[in-house]
């Protein structure tokens, strides 16, 4: 019984302490946009474009705006 207990008082120990920690993933480019993910300017409609590795993965290349 009182290794039932001692057990019990372990798992809630734990589980305790792994609330406490906390762990964050980011994968990608967030969008920096300053207008949202389109606006109308200068004649043409602009769309954003995410950030993306480049062809052969050998640079990342940053969130843009561009023509749609």
């Amino acid at each position: 019984m009182k290794k039932l207990i001692l057990l019990l008082i372990a798992m809630l120990s734990m589980s305790g302490f792994a609330n406490a920690i906390s762990l964050n993933v980011e994968v990608g480019d967030r969008p920096y946009y300053t207008y949202g993910p389109r606006y109308w300017a200068r004649g043409a409609y602009w769309c954003w474009v995410p950030g993306h590795w480049s062809r052969h993965r050998h640079y990342w290349i940053h969130g843009h705006y561009r023509p749609c």
